[in-house]
């Protein structure tokens, strides 16, 4: 339960703030602060709430919680508030936020003003801190979808006018209890605050799960329908044999096909060809799709099985939670964020992907460049660097009796030519060797190699080519939860 409207104005006239002095501020989560007020000869700990479907403020009647970690936004209200005067606090219109203005002597000894919001929107609330130019200092949330994070202008929704219609009427709520409103809604979160908490936790449970469901679903739906692709190896090479043998070409529409015999299934068919090659090269094509996908797979396979065990993990993960009656225990395993799976240790302590079959590893550092070449990488494997510029390693891992394919070299060497100093002019030389040819530098910098017997290619690229080798191909572990 939120507060609405009503009981917000009735909770700040109750309990009002202005005239009290920050003495000090305290976040004991990562959804809530406390605000330390001295005033009328009283001490008094003022709570706010922005986790959801529990949006509240309120003062506390026994000592808060001082958290004394140092947390992001609990250090700059300290730094920036704390000493500082309430001169005015209300609920601006009906909005349900709290505006609180604030003035503080600042180090230079002059009067500093700034004003702290706090949105008790459930699903959307935040707290900011905002200068008297109406800049956003900082925010408990950082929500660059709301332009709400620091420098930033700060805007506050239309304010009500006294005119404005409700489509809603609100009314205060009649708890349980004695005194106060305010010390009845402490004393209704109190006795409710493990269900309240449990059923807040569950529903950010199940929503990143169907989130996380959705993109591991979405990738498996991919690697199927290679999967399917490649299965027709055989008949790609059938295709290629048949052009070979010759025949018609055929346009319909912009595409142009072969009419020929297909003397496997002793019947006429129609292959798609381009009308500008030859019957050798338009056979070619399908040879190579053959090989790719003689080559691919294994490896298809293997990661469709990677991915269906993560599926799994997850659904493990969802029901782990469900059963958990403790809120203590889901909000750490949410905080953690993962399963038993995510404290696996990662393949490679570098970026890396599967490109057409082979696996390429990028060390992005001279530690991971360092890391790759003592454990991760054989004498046969090939290395590449941009010539002439700082840059990442990039290598290839071999496969025993076969032969790095062109394409898979030159994919290669855009690569690190993009993770290179070169990557602003587009293109440039590509030294490459085998790791065996690789000499470190005595007493040089972690990581720095001297290539031998290295070989020079001339490589162009565009982001769009970068972009589509790993949207197609990359397979770097992604945090299941």
């Amino acid at each position: 339960m939120s507060l609405n409207c009503e009981e917000i104005d009735l909770i700040l006239s109750e309990a009002p703030l202005v005239g009290t002095k920050i003495q000090n501020i305290y976040q004991p989560t990562y959804d809530s602060l406390i605000l330390e007020l001295f005033g009328k000869g009283t001490l008094t700990y003022y709570f706010f709430s922005i986790a959801q479907n529990a949006c509240r403020l309120h003062p506390l009647s026994t000592p808060a919680p001082k958290n004394e970690r140092p947390l992001r936004f609990m250090e700059c209200l300290r730094s920036r508030i704390r000493g500082g005067t309430i001169l005015y606090a209300s609920q601006i219109g009906k909005d349900r936020i709290a505006k609180i203005d604030i003035i503080r002597t600042n180090e230079e000894g002059a009067p500093e003003q700034s004003y702290l919001y706090a949105r008790l929107w459930s699903g959307a609330g935040n707290i900011l801190l905002v200068s008297a130019e109406g800049i956003i200092i900082d925010a408990l949330r950082r929500l660059p979808a709301r332009n709400e994070v620091s420098g930033a202008t700060f805007i506050l929704p239309q304010q009500l006018d006294s005119n404005k219609q409700y489509s809603k009427h609100y009314v205060v709520r009649d708890l349980e209890g004695d005194g106060t409103f305010w010390k009845r809604i402490e004393q209704f979160y109190a006795q409710n605050a493990d269900n309240l908490s449990r059923s807040i936790l569950l529903a950010q449970a199940h929503d990143r799960y169907e989130r996380k469901k959705l993109s591991i679903e979405t990738r498996l739906n991919h690697l199927v329908s290679k999967q399917n692709e490649y299965e027709q190896a055989e008949r790609f090479r059938q295709l290629g044999d048949i052009l070979l043998a010759g025949y018609y070409t055929e346009i319909q529409g912009k595409k142009a096909f072969a009419r020929a015999y297909d003397y496997y299934d002793n019947k006429e068919i129609l292959i798609e060809i381009n009308q500008n090659l030859n019957p050798a090269k338009n056979a070619g094509i399908y040879y190579e799709k053959y090989r790719k996908a003689k080559s691919s797979l294994e490896e298809i396979r293997s990661e469709i099985q990677h991915w269906q065990k993560s599926l799994n993990q997850l659904d493990t993960w969802l029901h782990r939670l469900e059963n958990e009656t403790n809120p203590l225990i889901i909000a750490k395993i949410l905080r953690k964020g993962g399963t038993a799976r995510s404290k696996e240790k990662p393949a490679f302590p570098c970026q890396y992907l599967d490109f057409r079959g082979w696996r390429i590893l990028i060390g992005r550092s001279g530690k991971e460049n360092e890391d790759i070449l003592r454990h991760f990488v054989r004498g046969s494997d090939l290395w590449l660097h941009a010539r002439d510029y700082a840059g990442s390693y990039v290598f290839i891992k071999a496969k025993k009796n076969k032969s790095i394919p062109p394409e898979v070299i030159q994919s290669a060497a855009k690569l690190a030519i993009y993770y290179s100093k070169a990557r602003k002019n587009g293109g440039g030389d590509v030294h490459t060797t085998f790791v065996k040819n690789l000499r470190k530098v005595k007493d040089g910098p972690i990581g720095l190699v001297i290539p031998y017997l290295e070989k020079n290619l001339y490589i162009t690229f565009t982001e769009a080519e970068v972009r589509e080798i790993f949207q197609e191909y990359q397979t770097k572990e992604e945090n299941l939860i």
